[in-house]
Protein backbone atom coordinates (compact mmCIF):
# COMPACT_ATOMS: atom_id res chain seq x y z
CA UNK A 1 0.00 0.00 0.00
CA UNK A 2 2.81 2.40 0.90
CA UNK A 3 4.50 1.61 -2.40
CA UNK A 4 1.45 2.82 -4.31
CA UNK A 5 1.23 5.89 -2.06
CA UNK A 6 4.88 6.74 -2.73
CA UNK A 7 4.37 6.42 -6.48
CA UNK A 8 1.32 8.68 -6.38
CA UNK A 9 3.37 11.24 -4.45
CA UNK A 10 6.17 10.85 -6.98
CA UNK A 11 3.80 11.54 -9.86
CA UNK A 12 2.40 14.62 -8.12
CA UNK A 13 5.81 16.07 -7.27
CA UNK A 14 7.08 15.38 -10.79
CA UNK A 15 4.13 17.15 -12.39
CA UNK A 16 4.51 20.09 -10.02
CA UNK A 17 8.19 20.48 -10.89
CA UNK A 18 7.56 20.28 -14.63
CA UNK A 19 4.68 22.77 -14.47
CA UNK A 20 7.12 25.20 -12.85
CA UNK A 21 9.26 24.88 -15.99
CA UNK A 22 12.01 22.88 -14.27
CA UNK A 23 13.95 20.09 -15.95
CA UNK A 24 12.20 20.51 -19.33
CA UNK A 25 15.59 20.65 -21.05
CA UNK A 26 16.11 16.97 -20.21
CA UNK A 27 13.43 16.00 -22.73
CA UNK A 28 15.55 17.26 -25.64
CA UNK A 29 18.09 14.37 -25.88
CA UNK A 30 15.31 11.76 -25.83
CA UNK A 31 13.39 13.66 -28.52
CA UNK A 32 16.45 13.72 -30.79
CA UNK A 33 17.07 10.00 -30.30
CA UNK A 34 13.39 9.30 -30.98
CA UNK A 35 13.49 11.16 -34.29
CA UNK A 36 16.56 9.17 -35.36
CA UNK A 37 14.91 5.90 -34.29
CA UNK A 38 11.69 6.51 -36.21
CA UNK A 39 13.68 7.56 -39.28
CA UNK A 40 15.58 4.24 -39.18
CA UNK A 41 12.34 2.28 -38.70
CA UNK A 42 10.77 4.16 -41.61
CA UNK A 43 13.72 3.33 -43.86
CA UNK A 44 13.56 -0.32 -42.79
CA UNK A 45 9.83 -0.42 -43.54
CA UNK A 46 10.42 1.17 -46.95
CA UNK A 47 13.07 -1.44 -47.69
CA UNK A 48 10.68 -4.26 -46.79
CA UNK A 49 7.95 -2.77 -49.00
CA UNK A 50 10.37 -2.36 -51.89
CA UNK A 51 11.27 -6.05 -51.87
CA UNK A 52 8.31 -7.24 -53.90
CA UNK A 53 8.78 -10.24 -56.14
CA UNK A 54 5.52 -10.25 -58.14
CA UNK A 55 6.03 -11.28 -61.77
CA UNK A 56 2.56 -11.93 -63.22
CA UNK A 57 3.24 -15.67 -63.41
CA UNK A 58 0.88 -17.49 -61.03
CA UNK A 59 3.30 -20.32 -60.18
CA UNK A 60 6.27 -18.04 -59.63
CA UNK A 61 4.10 -15.57 -57.70
CA UNK A 62 3.05 -18.34 -55.30
CA UNK A 63 6.69 -19.08 -54.58
CA UNK A 64 7.62 -15.42 -54.30
CA UNK A 65 4.55 -14.86 -52.12
CA UNK A 66 5.98 -17.28 -49.58
CA UNK A 67 9.29 -15.44 -49.78
CA UNK A 68 7.53 -12.10 -49.29
CA UNK A 69 5.74 -13.52 -46.25
CA UNK A 70 9.07 -14.69 -44.87
CA UNK A 71 10.51 -11.23 -45.42
CA UNK A 72 7.55 -9.68 -43.58
CA UNK A 73 8.01 -12.06 -40.66
CA UNK A 74 11.72 -11.31 -40.60
CA UNK A 75 11.18 -7.56 -40.40
CA UNK A 76 8.42 -8.03 -37.80
CA UNK A 77 10.79 -10.14 -35.72
CA UNK A 78 13.51 -7.52 -36.07
CA UNK A 79 11.02 -4.81 -35.05
CA UNK A 80 10.03 -6.68 -31.85
CA UNK A 81 13.60 -7.38 -30.85
CA UNK A 82 14.78 -3.88 -31.75
CA UNK A 83 12.01 -2.30 -29.65
CA UNK A 84 13.05 -4.24 -26.54
CA UNK A 85 16.72 -3.50 -27.08
CA UNK A 86 15.90 0.09 -27.99
CA UNK A 87 14.36 0.69 -24.57
CA UNK A 88 17.59 -0.35 -22.87
CA UNK A 89 19.65 1.61 -25.40
CA UNK A 90 17.60 4.70 -24.58
CA UNK A 91 18.16 4.21 -20.85
CA UNK A 92 21.90 3.76 -21.46
CA UNK A 93 22.35 6.70 -23.83
CA UNK A 94 20.36 8.97 -21.55
CA UNK A 95 22.13 7.78 -18.39
CA UNK A 96 24.47 10.83 -18.15
CA UNK A 97 21.46 13.15 -18.38
CA UNK A 98 19.51 10.88 -16.03
CA UNK A 99 22.31 11.08 -13.48
CA UNK A 100 22.26 14.88 -13.52
CA UNK A 101 18.46 14.97 -13.43
CA UNK A 102 18.22 12.58 -10.49
CA UNK A 103 20.85 14.55 -8.56
CA UNK A 104 19.19 17.91 -9.21
CA UNK A 105 15.73 16.62 -8.31
CA UNK A 106 17.12 14.96 -5.20
CA UNK A 107 18.82 18.24 -4.21
CA UNK A 108 15.57 20.13 -4.73
CA UNK A 109 13.67 17.68 -2.54
CA UNK A 110 16.23 17.10 0.22
CA UNK A 111 18.77 19.92 -0.04
CA UNK A 112 21.58 17.35 -0.23
CA UNK A 113 24.54 18.17 -2.52
CA UNK A 114 26.35 15.55 -4.57
CA UNK A 115 29.88 15.52 -5.92
CA UNK A 116 30.02 15.37 -9.69
CA UNK A 117 32.68 15.69 -12.36
CA UNK A 118 33.51 14.33 -15.79
CA UNK A 119 35.22 11.19 -14.46
CA UNK A 120 32.17 10.24 -12.44
CA UNK A 121 30.00 10.84 -15.51
CA UNK A 122 32.08 8.37 -17.49
CA UNK A 123 31.97 5.86 -14.64
CA UNK A 124 28.19 6.21 -14.39
CA UNK A 125 27.82 5.53 -18.10
CA UNK A 126 29.86 2.32 -17.99
CA UNK A 127 28.05 1.27 -14.84
CA UNK A 128 24.75 1.69 -16.66
CA UNK A 129 26.07 -0.43 -19.54
CA UNK A 130 26.87 -3.17 -17.01
CA UNK A 131 23.46 -2.81 -15.35
CA UNK A 132 21.71 -3.03 -18.72
CA UNK A 133 23.69 -6.15 -19.68
CA UNK A 134 22.71 -7.76 -16.37
CA UNK A 135 19.07 -6.70 -16.79
CA UNK A 136 18.80 -8.02 -20.36
CA UNK A 137 20.52 -11.30 -19.50
CA UNK A 138 18.37 -11.97 -16.44
CA UNK A 139 15.15 -10.75 -18.08
CA UNK A 140 15.48 -13.00 -21.11
CA UNK A 141 16.71 -15.81 -18.86
CA UNK A 142 13.59 -15.64 -16.65
CA UNK A 143 11.36 -15.34 -19.71
CA UNK A 144 12.98 -18.40 -21.26
CA UNK A 145 12.61 -20.32 -18.01
CA UNK A 146 8.91 -19.48 -17.83
CA UNK A 147 8.42 -20.20 -21.54
CA UNK A 148 9.56 -23.78 -20.97
CA UNK A 149 6.54 -24.31 -18.70
CA UNK A 150 4.14 -21.79 -20.25
CA UNK A 151 2.18 -24.52 -22.04
CA UNK A 152 0.73 -25.42 -18.64
CA UNK A 153 -1.02 -22.04 -18.30
CA UNK A 154 -3.63 -20.04 -20.27
CA UNK A 155 -2.43 -17.34 -22.67
CA UNK A 156 -3.57 -14.57 -20.32
CA UNK A 157 -1.12 -15.85 -17.70
CA UNK A 158 1.70 -15.60 -20.27
CA UNK A 159 0.90 -11.94 -20.88
CA UNK A 160 0.86 -11.14 -17.16
CA UNK A 161 4.07 -13.04 -16.37
CA UNK A 162 6.02 -11.55 -19.27
CA UNK A 163 4.86 -8.07 -18.26
CA UNK A 164 5.87 -8.58 -14.62
CA UNK A 165 9.33 -9.81 -15.62
CA UNK A 166 9.92 -6.92 -18.03
CA UNK A 167 8.55 -4.33 -15.57
CA UNK A 168 10.76 -5.62 -12.77
CA UNK A 169 13.99 -5.31 -14.73
CA UNK A 170 13.12 -1.93 -16.20
CA UNK A 171 12.38 -0.76 -12.66
CA UNK A 172 15.74 -2.14 -11.53
CA UNK A 173 17.50 -0.16 -14.28
CA UNK A 174 15.96 3.11 -13.11
CA UNK A 175 16.55 2.63 -9.40
CA UNK A 176 20.23 2.05 -10.10
CA UNK A 177 20.49 5.82 -10.76
CA UNK A 178 19.64 6.45 -7.11
CA UNK A 179 21.56 3.54 -5.64
CA UNK A 180 24.71 4.66 -7.47
CA UNK A 181 24.22 8.19 -6.16
CA UNK A 182 24.18 6.85 -2.62
CA UNK A 183 27.28 4.71 -3.25
CA UNK A 184 25.61 1.32 -3.54
CA UNK A 185 27.49 -1.14 -5.77
CA UNK A 186 25.96 -2.96 -8.75
CA UNK A 187 25.47 -6.20 -6.82
CA UNK A 188 23.97 -4.21 -3.96
CA UNK A 189 21.68 -2.55 -6.47
CA UNK A 190 20.53 -5.92 -7.76
CA UNK A 191 19.98 -7.12 -4.21
CA UNK A 192 17.93 -4.01 -3.46
CA UNK A 193 15.78 -4.72 -6.51
CA UNK A 194 14.94 -8.26 -5.38
CA UNK A 195 14.26 -7.04 -1.83
CA UNK A 196 11.78 -4.49 -3.23
CA UNK A 197 10.28 -6.48 -6.07
CA UNK A 198 6.84 -4.86 -6.09
CA UNK A 199 8.34 -1.39 -6.06
CA UNK A 200 10.37 -2.34 -9.15
CA UNK A 201 7.27 -3.81 -10.81
CA UNK A 202 5.09 -0.76 -10.10
CA UNK A 203 7.75 1.66 -11.35
CA UNK A 204 8.50 -0.48 -14.41
CA UNK A 205 4.78 -0.81 -15.20
CA UNK A 206 4.33 2.97 -15.12
CA UNK A 207 7.35 3.26 -17.41
CA UNK A 208 5.93 0.75 -19.91
CA UNK A 209 2.54 2.49 -19.79
CA UNK A 210 4.05 5.88 -20.61
CA UNK A 211 6.42 4.35 -23.15
CA UNK A 212 3.47 2.82 -25.03
CA UNK A 213 2.03 6.27 -25.83
CA UNK A 214 2.57 6.71 -29.60
CA UNK A 215 5.51 8.95 -30.56
CA UNK A 216 5.74 11.03 -27.37
CA UNK A 217 6.01 8.07 -25.00
CA UNK A 218 9.61 7.31 -25.92
CA UNK A 219 11.13 10.68 -24.95
CA UNK A 220 8.76 11.18 -22.01
CA UNK A 221 9.00 7.86 -20.20
CA UNK A 222 12.68 7.79 -19.09
CA UNK A 223 12.66 11.35 -17.74
CA UNK A 224 9.35 11.02 -15.92
CA UNK A 225 10.31 7.68 -14.37
CA UNK A 226 13.67 8.98 -13.16
CA UNK A 227 11.85 11.79 -11.36
CA UNK A 228 9.07 9.59 -9.99
CA UNK A 229 11.49 6.92 -8.80
CA UNK A 230 13.60 9.61 -7.11
CA UNK A 231 10.67 10.45 -4.85
CA UNK A 232 9.84 6.79 -4.24
CA UNK A 233 13.45 5.95 -3.33
CA UNK A 234 13.77 8.93 -0.97
CA UNK A 235 10.50 7.99 0.71
CA UNK A 236 11.39 4.33 1.08
CA UNK A 237 14.80 5.18 2.53
CA UNK A 238 13.33 7.97 4.73
CA UNK A 239 15.68 10.58 3.31
CA UNK A 240 13.28 13.51 3.14
CA UNK A 241 14.27 16.22 5.67
CA UNK A 242 11.85 17.44 8.32
CA UNK A 243 9.31 14.72 7.72
CA UNK A 244 7.82 12.03 9.90
CA UNK A 245 9.71 9.38 7.91
CA UNK A 246 13.10 11.05 8.35
CA UNK A 247 12.42 11.72 12.04
CA UNK A 248 11.57 8.04 12.51
CA UNK A 249 14.82 7.02 10.82
CA UNK A 250 16.83 9.45 12.95
CA UNK A 251 15.14 8.15 16.10
CA UNK A 252 15.84 4.54 15.10
CA UNK A 253 19.51 5.35 14.43
CA UNK A 254 19.75 7.10 17.81
CA UNK A 255 18.22 4.13 19.60
CA UNK A 256 20.64 1.78 17.83
CA UNK A 257 23.66 3.85 18.87
CA UNK A 258 22.48 3.97 22.47
CA UNK A 259 21.94 0.23 22.61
Amino acid sequence: MRGIQYHVEGIVKTIQALLQGKYLIYFIPGTIITIIYWYIMYRASSLADSISLETGNSVIDKVTGVIDTGIDYFFSFIAVISEQIYIYVIITLLSPFGTFLAEQFDTQLTGKKFEGGFIRLINDFFRMVLVVVIAITLEFGFMLLYWMFSWLFPDIVDTIVYHLIAAFFFGFSFYDFHLERYRIGVLGSLGYAFENMWTMVITGSIFLLIFSIPFIGIPLAPILIIMISTVVYLRKEKLFPNTTDSQEKTQNESNSSIS
